[in-house]
């Protein structure tokens, strides 16, 4: 498997941890794709992930596959729909410092954790059949997504 290259663009200085209310860096959100390769590989072109904060949804950042890259970024979030986005989480204050000191090596174990127990929403906005298609099948297991049945 080839390694992905990733781009960031950020209009804030890179910080490894943030406040409650802040997102990680798109240059620390880059360094967990790196390090999850494997689950970010196979995405298709156009494929984006958006995290946000519950208490201060005005702006998310996304993952997005790129034809050669997976790039990171921060963008206005003007609602579900809007975002373009396949899967959007939404975490509370807690999870968001959980998130934000877990950027790179437990970072999914830290999201699923957070959405096994309330504390990340997780919006899936895509039907699970166009997200296997997409590319998105480990990404959703790793976070701890187990469908059953056929796509309707």
């Amino acid at each position: 498997m080839t390694p992905i290259a990733v781009e960031a663009t950020s209009n804030r200085p890179s910080a490894p941890n943030c406040a409650a209310d802040q997102l990680p860096s798109p240059e620390a959100w880059l360094a967990a794709a790196a390090h999850n390769n494997e689950l970010f590989a196979p995405l298709d072109p156009g494929v984006r992930i958006a995290l946000l904060a519950r208490s201060w949804p005005t702006q998310m950042l996304v993952w997005e596959a790129g034809s050669a890259a997976i790039d990171a970024h921060i963008e206005t979030f003007a609602g579900y729909t809007a975002s373009a986005a396949d899967i959007v989480m939404a975490a509370d204050h807690e999870s968001m410092l959980e998130v934000c000191s877990a950027v790179t090596g437990r970072l999914f174990e830290t999201l699923r954790a957070g959405i096994r127990s309330g504390h990340i929403v997780c919006y899936i906005l895509k039907r699970r059949c166009v997200l296997e298609e997409r590319g998105l099948d480990e990404l959703l297991d790793a976070l701890g997504f187990a469908f059953m049945g056929a796509c309707r």
